[in-house]
């Protein structure tokens, strides 16, 4: 009956054990897992802390792009100011001269003329009708000297303004261009806190796993430890009781020697493990 009891025994703690060793492997590929998991997570924080830099120089890009565009803007906006000016004054002056002409017109006029006497082949005629009219001309230009500086002045200005509005065009298009690009980059930023967010779920999945095989672990262990306890009380009496029945079997052993007798197999066997036990 003792035996029996001792083989449930080990049977049961061969199980527990056989328990324990499955969930040592389940502990070591989860540990597995939240390491892999643990390297993505730096890799994806090293992409975020680059992408970071990459936004602080973008950011100097941007107020660098920014600079320079309200300085053009801050240009056109004092131009068109003098240029507002030099427009009453144009007016001024020629209210005061009574000039119908625009001057710059004149100029123009008298410019083209000019170049058709000196390229184009005319009549006599035409050429002395011609020059007469731009003697005409000159005379009205030279009257209308003060207002052909304002003019000239305001042309000048008007071109200034122009070519400021388009610089500062130029550096808001860039700004916007950058921007247009930069739209993408931020989805991808945002996709990397996903991935974050999702990685450190996993983590914590994987450790509450864990957290649980731990638990399973300590329950078969309370389980195992009583048993181990209670096999190793009973191969103890076990070896008493061997080494008490050894002694009584060696006594006779010893009586039978002392009165001549004869050693049968088993006596035999007794000498020699008594022997073993001295050794």
């Amino acid at each position: 009956m003792e035996k029996v009891g001792l083989v449930n025994l080990k049977k049961d703690i061969n199980l527990l054990r056989s328990n324990l060793n499955e969930l040592s492997l389940a502990k070591r590929e989860k540990l597995k897992e939240i390491q892999k998991i643990k390297t993505d997570i730096r890799a994806i924080l090293s992409k975020v802390n680059e992408f970071k830099n990459k936004k602080d120089s973008f950011s100097d890009e941007i107020n660098e792009l920014k600079k320079q565009r309200d300085i053009h803007n801050t240009n056109v906006k004092n131009l068109v100011s003098s240029l507002k000016e030099l427009n009453s004054q144009s007016a001024e002056t020629e209210k005061k001269l009574k000039v119908r002409i625009n001057p710059l017109a004149l100029r123009e006029k008298i410019d083209k003329m000019e170049e058709k006497i000196e390229t184009e082949v005319i009549s006599f005629e035409k050429e002395k009708k011609i020059m007469a009219e731009m003697k005409k001309l000159r005379a009205e230009f030279k009257n209308s000297g003060e207002l052909f500086a304002v003019r000239e002045k305001i042309e000048k200005l008007s071109r200034n303004v122009k070519e400021e509005r388009e610089k500062g065009n130029s550096f808001h298009n860039k700004i916007m261009d950058i921007f247009s690009s930069n739209k993408e980059k931020n989805r991808g930023f945002k996709d990397l806190f996903k991935n974050l967010d999702k990685l450190r779920k996993d983590q914590e999945d994987r450790q509450k796993e864990i957290d649980e095989i731990n638990k399973k672990f300590d329950a078969v262990n309370s389980e195992l430890n009583p048993k181990l306890t209670e096999i190793g009380k009973l191969n103890e009496e076990k070896k008493q009781r061997e080494e008490k029945l050894l002694e009584e079997k060696s006594k006779i052993v010893e009586e039978k020697i002392k009165n001549r007798g004869k050693l049968t197999t088993q006596d035999l066997l007794v000498m020699q493990s008594t022997l073993k036990d001295e050794d």
